[in-house]
Parts: C-alpha cells; structure tokens; sequence
C-alpha cells in the first residue's frame, strides 16, 4: 500500500481506521530504517529529530519508542512531526493527546508543525537526524526537498528515506480481482502514474539525487516483509489507491458503475484465494540513507 499522506483522508472513522491500516504496513520499513541509521546507539550527543512529511505519525511514535527503550544511548532532546496536509496533523495532534500512560509523557514533548519538505520554515543546521518515511514522492520538486534536508541537517547528521520498489499487491491483487470479479470494467494503468516524482524505484537514482545535493556514505539498498493485516483493513486501504487510480484512469460513467465494486471485489479475493483472507506476499521498500559531512 502506498503511503496516503496526500490523499487521505478526513478525520472520520473509516478515515482514521485507513490511516491506522496504512501504518501497519509503512511502520515496518520506519523500523528497518531507524534500526539502521544506527540512532538508538548514537551515545550521549542530544539527538534533534525531524520527521518529514510525517502523515500519521508513525516514524515520531517509532523514534519515541526507541528513545524510551534506550534512555542511555539515545538521548532525544527534540523531536518535531512535519506534514503539509492539516488532516494529517491533525491526526498526529489527536494522536499526541491520546496517548497511554507508558508514552504520554514523550508524546507531550513532540512539537507538531505544517511543514513543506520543499521549504522547511526552520534555520540552517537544525537537526541531527531528518528521516522521511514515504512521503519524498508525493512533493513536487524532489531535488527541493533533498536539498532542504541536507540544509537543515547539521555537520555529520543523518538523513532517511523509505520509498517503495513497486507496489506489489497491484498485480497480485488488484488487477486479477477487477480481472475475475468485474470483468466488465476496463484494466487500471499502473499506480505509479500518480505520483509526482519519478525515480524513487530505482536504487541509483536514489544514490544520483543525495549526492547531487550534497550526502556522502549514501546506503540504498531493499527490504522485503509480509504485511501483517487482516482482510477487511486490506481491502479497505488499498480500494483507496485503487480508486485513486480508477478515477484518473476510468471515465466518469465508468466510476460511477464500476468504483464502488472495487473495495467488495478486493475482499471476497483475498479470502478466496488466500488463507484467513491474509495476502502471504512480499512488499519491497526501498531504504535509503546518507550522512552531511
């Protein structure tokens, strides 16, 4: 499931329980990368976080877990959530005030802020750690973005990116289940065509963008894992994107025909064709990270 930062969503029921479903899925690649970047064992220096174009928040919730985790070597002074999207921060702000007991405390020292990753309203040398767990490919000028990244990165800080290879579940799921279960309806172009950047799919791309804007010791390289999510959530957050796409690939008769057969399609496959209805696939991140010297 691609990240929805910047189609979701309103702060309704279904809409929260879509971001919360997407999470299960962009949370596992927020881990991998954070685990790399070596951050809970950065010593005694304070650590000054920004979690770019932060959607729901996970990366934060994850960076705070690790500092709780690890008092000794991680030592987090500041910790800012980022999004261009209100709802979105909405989202977070609901999700700071929420928050249990064993995380309230954290959670209160998180400073939320609409913040455009092509123009970060931050001074020079702000941060040690900036990580952007997919959200680079939703903004419009990407080699902005990576150079206000590595702006605001102090001497010697760490930036993070996780982007995905492909959209695995397209072609396992999507496709043969409008295939089988509405046949009447034309076939989807790929979901890549909604994004505005291109590039993030290929590891020396990726590799090409952060040096043209400055990082050294650049690591990109993939990561595969088996989504953990029932049924029902699946089929609800991918007939997102999948109707996304429906409604730039498919006329406006065909939507109307076909759109709401979409999420129903999804589900009666998944558990047609998969035990307990859970895709047994693999989704491939790809992770990136590089240092400002």
């Amino acid at each position: 499931m691609a990240s929805t930062s910047s189609t979701v969503l309103d702060t309704n029921p279904p809409a929260l329980r879509v971001v919360a479903t997407n999470e299960k899925i962009t949370g596992v690649p927020a881990r991998e990368m954070l685990r790399r970047s070596g951050i809970s064992s950065s010593g005694t220096s304070e650590l000054h976080v920004l979690d770019n174009a932060c959607g729901g928040g996970i990366l934060a919730h994850e960076v705070l877990r690790l500092a709780r985790q690890h008092p000794d070597s991680m030592k987090l002074d500041r910790l800012v959530a980022g999004d261009i999207d209100e709802k979105m921060l909405s989202y977070v702000r609901n999700r700071q005030a929420d928050a249990g007991v064993a995380m309230h405390e954290s959670w209160q020292k998180v400073e939320i802020m609409k913040i455009d990753q092509q123009s970060i309203p931050l001074p020079d040398k702000s941060f040690t750690h900036l990580f952007s767990n997919f959200g680079i490919f939703f903004c419009q000028d990407d080699e902005k973005a990576v150079s206000e990244a590595f702006r605001v990165l102090k001497s010697g800080g760490t930036v993070g990116f996780t982007t995905w290879k492909d959209v695995a579940w397209w072609s396992e799921i999507a496709l043969p289940a409008l295939a089988q279960l509405i046949p009447e309806a034309p076939t989807l172009p790929p979901p890549d065509q909604m994004f505005p950047q291109r590039g993030w799919s290929d590891l020396e791309a990726i590799t090409a963008k952060l040096e043209k804007a400055g990082f050294e010791e650049i690591k990109v390289s993939e990561f595969s894992f088996t989504p953990d999510v029932d049924a029902d959530e699946f089929a609800e957050g991918t007939a997102i994107l999948t109707k996304v796409v429906a409604k730039k690939g498919w006329s406006g008769e065909q939507n109307i025909a076909f759109a709401d057969q979409i999420e129903p399609a999804l589900l009666r496959y998944l558990k047609e064709n998969f035990k307990d209805g859970k895709w047994n696939g693999k989704m491939t991140a790809i992770i990136t990270l590089g240092k400002k010297a």
